[in-house]
């Protein structure tokens, strides 16, 4: 198996994914148990944060790990 040793700034790369996941993720709920609250544009904001910081993982994902 593969082991993945992330340095510092892949580890901060890594954890501010999750996070902006997380925020998407807070967003889709509130639009289905919260239907009047009108967050599309939020959505819309968090899914280009989301694909932001995904191409930063793709791209360590490129190298090979030490």
């Amino acid at each position: 198996y593969l082991q993945m040793k992330l340095n510092a700034k892949e580890k901060r790369i890594f954890l501010k994914c999750a996070e902006e996941l997380n925020e998407l993720a807070v967003e889709i709920l509130q639009a289905v148990n919260k239907p009047d609250k009108g967050n599309w544009s939020s959505i819309v904001e968090e899914m280009a944060d989301v694909e932001n910081w995904l191409e930063k993982v793709k791209e360590i994902g490129k190298h090979p790990f030490k």
